[in-house]
């Protein structure tokens, strides 16, 4: 498990929330309740880290964007998100074959408009903070206030320390790394069934997070890790009819990728398969081979990807089909962290689905409320009165609320 707690302060449509996560995470909601708005503060997190806070803020239409409006109209001027983390610790000579301990930070950036009449509300860093508990002697990182640090000629800070950090500083680095390479999938079937003609590279292929490069990890697993090639291959036949997989084919002459799917032959006895061509796959088994890719990719299996996050990853799916998709998730979360947004009851109805994975997102007029199920909820499962998909599809499944209003301890008052 990578993030353990996420407490999240003014951003979009979030006044405050604070919950734990677990190894596998479900967002659960109507539409429009904010769902994508908790896991995109995640993803700006590692986009204000891998850019700078401005450069991220910049395809979601800038600060004022983001920054949370009451129901009477009033918008914060700035935003906080603080993210605990667990993270392998740097290894410092320690003997072969050593077991490798883990490392506890909390991360807090807070981002706001410079306060220059003449800056015309140009976003920057009003403070960051890494805390290290484990190591109480060892500096935490600190971006100071604007009042108690020299500002630069062109205003307030829009970068990062974090991201600036040296290798040499390893605890820190660790910490950076990992946040670094959080992936974020909101996958276009276009782009999944389409030709990727990118220059093919040495070593794994990554999944691209609208689906780029499908063809070229399903070729790598096929290569480098066919037990786990089966194993998506599994979960698609399963969930698809007729289907016994899909594969990549990489032609290295004209440097380019695709997917085709093997179906059984109609009244088959033998069991023989038929090639079907990316065009005429359906949009459910190529969005389905995208999120099992994601789930499984080598640099997932190998521990590159602490954290996976998927938008939905039942749409286009035959409702049936989707506890088997549920199942994938919970096996995936035994490699990386597992996050979905969701609102689909039929997701839920599988053997594999626990209360204890689901985060409740509503809005009630007055912002969203994040949290587990309520009691009520909790008791009519408890009872045997609803099921999990249920208690989702009657409206009844409800957050815990009462966040406290200083959630964010540390920065600026």
């Amino acid at each position: 498990m990578f993030l353990t707690r996420v407490r999240i302060e003014n951003f979009r449509s979030i006044a405050a929330c604070d919950v734990r996560l677990g190894p596998l995470t479900v967002l659960a909601g109507p539409n429009a309740a904010g769902k994508s708005n908790f896991l995109d503060a995640l993803r700006f997190v590692r986009d204000a880290l891998r850019t700078s806070p401005g450069q991220a803020l910049e395809p979601r239409g800038g600060l004022e964007e983001i920054l949370h409006r009451s129901p009477a109209g009033t918008r914060s001027d700035s935003f906080r998100i603080r993210l605990d983390v667990t993270v392998p610790a740097p290894e410092q000579g320690s003997e072969p074959g050593r077991e490798r301990g883990v490392l506890d930070a909390s991360y807090l950036m807070e981002v706001g408009a410079d306060p220059d009449p003449g800056a015309d509300g140009r976003p920057g860093v009003r403070w960051e903070e890494l805390r290290l508990p484990d190591l109480p002697d060892r500096p935490a990182l600190f971006a100071l206030p604007e009042s108690e640090r020299h500002v630069r000629s062109d205003g307030w800070r829009d970068d990062l320390l974090l991201s600036k950090v040296s290798r040499t500083n390893r605890e820190v680095y660790a910490v950076a790394r990992s946040l670094h390479s959080m992936r974020f999938y909101e996958l276009h079937t276009p782009v999944l069934r389409d030709i990727d003609q990118t220059r093919s590279k040495r070593g794994d292929a990554v999944l691209g997070e609208r689906g780029e490069s499908l063809a070229r990890v399903l070729s790598s697993l096929a290569r480098h890790r066919p037990w786990v090639k089966d194993t998506v291959d599994g979960y698609i036949s399963t969930m698809i009819e007729n289907a016994a997989g899909l594969d990549g084919k990489e032609f290295e002459e004209a440097d380019l990728a695709y997917v085709v799917g093997r179906f059984v032959e109609d009244g088959s006895e033998d069991g023989s398969h038929r090639q079907v061509d990316r065009r005429s796959l359906s949009d459910g088994t190529l969005r389905l081979a995208g999120v099992l890719a994601a789930l499984f990719q080598s640099r997932v299996l190998n521990g590159s990807i602490p954290f996976v996050g998927i938008e939905e990853p039942e749409i286009s799916l035959h409702p049936p089909m989707l506890g088997a998709l549920y199942d994938a998730l919970v096996g995936a979360s035994d490699n990386t962290q597992v996050m979905v947004t969701t609102q689909s009851a039929d997701l839920l109805d599988s053997s594999a689905a626990d209360p204890g994975h689901l985060l409740v997102v509503r809005d009630d007029g007055h912002g969203s409320t994040i949290g587990p199920i309520d009691e009520t909820g909790r008791s009519l499962l408890a009872d045997g009165v609803l099921t999990l998909p249920e208690l989702l599809r009657s409206g009844e499944m409800r957050p815990e609320s009462g966040v406290p209003h200083n959630l964010l301890e540390g920065g600026p008052e």
